[in-house]
């Protein structure tokens, strides 16, 4: 018997397939993701939004829209304050995809 796809199943042969879409998926995916990091590192320090936005040189209201994952404002800079303000250490990295993609050289046809 086949195996049934799943929905994510679907979902990652889209994405495969259309290299704008992933794209957008996974900017936005790093957003999220970013956003989440930044929450769960400052709840684990025991900081409110405004001690690490104190810290960090900004006002509350900055720190609670890091901590939103439509968010598109952030900077290495500013990463490297939290990190810093949090005891956390910044490791920024790309990933290879498992399996690399053939990407075409600028200018050819």
């Amino acid at each position: 018997m086949a195996k049934r796809k799943t929905l994510m199943d679907e979902i990652r042969e889209e994405l495969a397939q259309d290299r704008e879409l992933n794209a957008v998926y996974q900017r936005e995916l790093a957003r999220l993701e970013l956003a989440n990091q930044i929450a769960a590192l400052r709840r684990q320090v025991g900081l409110s939004q405004a001690q690490l936005a104190e810290r960090i040189g900004t006002k509350q209201a900055g720190v609670a829209r890091m901590e939103r994952a439509g968010y598109a404002g952030f900077t290495v800079a500013t990463l490297a304050k939290i990190a810093a303000a949090t005891g956390a250490r910044l490791d920024i990295r790309l990933t290879p995809p498992a399996r690399p993609a053939r990407l075409r050289r600028a200018g050819a046809r």
